[in-house]
């Protein structure tokens, strides 16, 4: 697994492809596009990621059996085996370790520990197929293989199920998005990507001319829905059969078909960046012009041009109104707070400098300290003070963020 091991990191879509019995990995753009595990099963199906804890999960349901394996497809490992009827769909809760999945035949959804132990039926209802969980509101989603239903109920013990969306023609690769108050799906047989405000609303066509969507994806941060289509409705004039594609969470941007592959079934992302063009592949489309991309370029025209909206984690084509620097005084003591982004950056320097003149900047230890680290709102908030001792006035100051890129 040696050749793989540049890609069981950041900036990675994994997909099953079931036509090719294989596990797939490639950049969040389709380019780099490897085998990660081959001769993975006889009927490939849903397919789950925990970064944080290197594991890789999916389903096989040719020999009824869920495998973990870690994020550069070694060590592969049966963890249920025993019991299962058409292993469809996976879900992870990674805050307490916990796996879920649909089994279609057995009309039911179940769940266990990342080690397949303290299995348990969590859920008994007609032919589950595709399932999400909501960890903020604590719900659990899922829909039927051939009744056009979305349903919900209450974690932790699937309390108060609800039928929430009806009417469809064949419900797949169900997701939710708590902040935004959607619901995503695909309709395979009306060859649709659809979604609606969670409780209530009309529906929304966002992508059409499709020939047989399947498992879906949201990259929330990004705005991004990938999906993939199996190919096998085989109908006359659609786009995307047999591949990877992507498209805008409200429906406005191009329909991207990025990686043409066997049968794929279903997809996951990590989408951690650690470099710049890794961030330009997630973030931009694919044949994206090079004025559009270049670090200096403001393609949103919010004053912040692609560098720092790239070391912020912000979003370069839609206009933020959160701020990505703030200056505060606590205790006779300057306070200045910068945004940064989640994912591990290797190429940025991010440098704070402070001023009593706004002529002459200093940085450094001697100068300013860290205080405090803050997740909230996609990213970290890092709150620098500035050292009353190396000043002689203290209220006499300034504070800048100065981002370039590192050195080679």
């Amino acid at each position: 697994m040696l050749g793989l091991a540049r890609f069981a990191g950041a900036g990675t879509m994994l997909f099953t492809d079931r036509g090719a019995r294989l596990v797939r990995i490639a950049n969040l753009d389709g380019s780099g596009l490897q085998t990660l595990i081959p001769s993975a099963g006889s009927n490939i199906r849903g397919i789950a990621i925990d970064v944080p804890g290197n594991n890789l999960f999916y389903a096989d349901n040719g020999a009824d059996i869920i495998y973990r394996a870690r994020l550069d497809g070694s060590e592969r490992e049966a963890i249920v085996s025993t019991a299962l009827g058409f292993p469809a769909d996976l879900a992870l809760d990674r805050a307490v370790g916990k796996l879920y999945w649909c089994d279609r035949n057995n009309n039911r959804i179940e769940r266990a520990n990342y080690d397949g132990s303290n299995r348990e039926t969590l859920i008994s209802t007609t032919q589950p197929y595709y399932l999400d969980l909501d960890r903020v509101h604590q719900k659990i989603y899922w829909g039927d293989f051939s009744g056009g239903n979305i349903f919900r109920a209450d974690l932790p013990d699937a309390t108060n199920i609800q039928t929430v969306v009806s009417g469809l023609v064949q419900t797949r690769g169900v997701k939710v998005d708590p902040g935004g108050g959607y619901l995503y799906w695909c309709d395979r047989n009306a060859h649709k990507i659809q979604r609606r405000h969670i409780d209530n609303g009309p529906i929304e066509d966002l992508y059409r001319g499709l020939d047989t969507p399947h498992g879906m994806t949201l990259d929330i941060p990004a705005g991004k829905i990938y999906w993939v289509d199996t190919g096998t409705n085989n109908v006359a004039g659609s786009k995307g059969a047999k591949a990877v594609n992507r498209g805008d969470m409200n429906g406005t941007g191009p329909h991207e078909v990025i990686a043409s592959v066997n049968q794929p079934w279903d997809i996951t992302l990590d989408t951690r960046v650690t470099s710049y063009p890794g961030w330009i592949r997630r973030r931009f489309p694919k044949d994206v012009p090079a004025s559009l991309s270049d670090p200096a370029a403001d393609p949103d025209h919010d004053h912040r041009n692609n560098l720092l909206e790239y070391f912020t984690g912000l979003n370069p084509l839609v206009v933020e109104t959160l701020p990505v620097t703030n200056h505060a005084w606590a205790n006779n003591t300057l306070l200045f707070t910068h945004r940064q982004s989640l994912s591990p950056i290797t190429d940025v320097l991010a440098t704070v400098e402070i001023s009593t003149d706004l002529k002459t900047w200093n940085s450094g230890p001697a100068f300013t300290e860290i205080l405090e680290t803050n997740p909230g709102n996609g990213g970290l908030d890092i709150v620098h003070g500035a050292k009353r001792e190396a000043f002689a006035s203290p209220r006499n100051l300034f504070m800048r963020l100065k981002v370039e890129f590192a050195p080679p």
